[in-house]
């Protein structure tokens, strides 16, 4: 069974919303040498804009998320890419307003009309940008959409939308991963260092 896509009356749906208060700390991995703070305009990422209309940034209510989102996207692999390891750094946003993102998880689902297939399915990418479209249009103006990550659905993700840019701030930022703090989180998912 596939995903659904968005129902007709969405507009017209109440979501539930999760609200980030200002001074929140959202973590986010990022491509190294780029900045960290982007709004991804293509069509590569699961809830990015189907037409390029606006940007998403992604982060984690936790640096445990970021790391599942970004680290565990290889099933079955045991130990951390080490090309991989290479390209990212980490970051820590902290918001300096407020924001309001749509949930995508848990009773919210139903409430939507939606199914965590939106979120956990795999390629090709086309509903789930439906969704985030629909999210994007809806009446309340929400900052983005809350959802559980694919690959540690006990861990919180966000998909902030670029109208939330003004937003955010860097808090700081680590260039070189190969630090005590990542290997343990690397050790909750028994991920080695690289051979």
């Amino acid at each position: 069974m596939s995903a659904p896509c968005p129902p007709a009356d969405l507009a017209a749906r109440d979501p539930n919303i999760v609200k980030l208060a200002a001074g929140t700390v959202i973590n986010r991995f990022y491509t190294a040498g780029m900045a960290p703070i982007y709004f991804d305009p293509s069509r590569n990422g699961r809830l990015n804009s189907p037409d390029g209309g606006y940007g998403v940034l992604y982060a984690a209510a936790s640096d445990r998320g970021a790391f599942a989102e970004t680290f565990l996207r290889s099933p079955g692999r045991r130990q951390i890419d080490p090309g991989l390891l290479a390209r990212k750094a980490f970051v820590r946003l902290r918001l300096t307003r407020a924001i309001a993102l749509v949930d995508l998880h848990g009773p919210g689902l139903a409430i939507l009309g939606a199914t965590a297939e939106i979120v956990h399915g795999g390629l090709p990418y086309d509903i789930p940008q439906a969704w985030s479209n629909a999210i994007h249009a809806h009446p309340i103006g929400a900052d983005g959409i809350a959802y559980s990550a694919r690959h540690d659905d006990a861990e919180i993700c966000h998909a902030i939308f670029d109208r939330a840019a003004a937003k955010l701030d860097e808090a700081d930022r680590v260039t070189d991963l190969d630090a005590d703090w990542f290997w343990r989180i690397a050790d909750i998912y028994e991920m080695g260092r690289p051979a």
